[in-house]
């Protein structure tokens, strides 16, 4: 440092500190959404795990009941329990599901690829419910029924974009 008495092997003690700059946080990279045909070839096999895994259990429960007379109320409770079951504990405890899992998909959170909550889970399990079944009366009044616009907050993805 220089000044009127030359040059100081000190800086001054009472200088100001230069200002820190800000740190801005960045937005979190969270890998790009899987494309159609995995998509639907893994809600394919998840559909088909959880009907004729629903079918295979009510089989199982109606001899143990006594008779065919709740057999399908049986096969609903057991369809719609193991689809619960499936689609909503296994992306919360492992992060994919049978289909999503032979297809090398993961499911994340779309805000920062994080292990999907609990009751996001539910919501995406409830939504996929009632938007097969709303594709018509959607169809009606013009609506393609998009069904990658998921307002559950949760994004299926590439499992080896999720090791990098």
């Amino acid at each position: 440092m220089i000044d009127s008495q030359g040059p100081q092997p000190y800086p001054h003690p009472y200088a100001h500190p230069p200002h820190p700059q800000p740190h801005l946080p960045q937005p979190p990279a969270v890998p790009e959404a899987i494309g159609d045909f995995r998509r639907w070839f893994s809600a394919t096999v998840d559909g088909m795990v959880a009907l004729f895994g629903g079918l295979a259990i009510a089989v199982r429960l109606v001899p143990a009941l006594g008779g065919p007379e709740p057999f399908w109320g049986t096969v609903l409770a057991g369809v719609f329990g193991l689809s619960f079951l499936h689609h909503v504990l296994g992306p919360w405890i492992f992060r994919t599901t049978i289909g999503k899992f032979l297809f090398f998909a993961r499911v994340v959170r779309d805000a920062d690829g994080g292990r999907p909550r609990f009751w996001q889970a539910v919501r995406r399990w409830a939504y996929g419910l009632t938007w097969i079944p709303m594709q018509p009366l959607r169809s009606l009044f013009g609506d393609d029924g998009d069904p990658y616009e998921d307002a559950c907050g949760l994004r299926y993805v590439r499992a080896k974009d999720l090791r990098r």
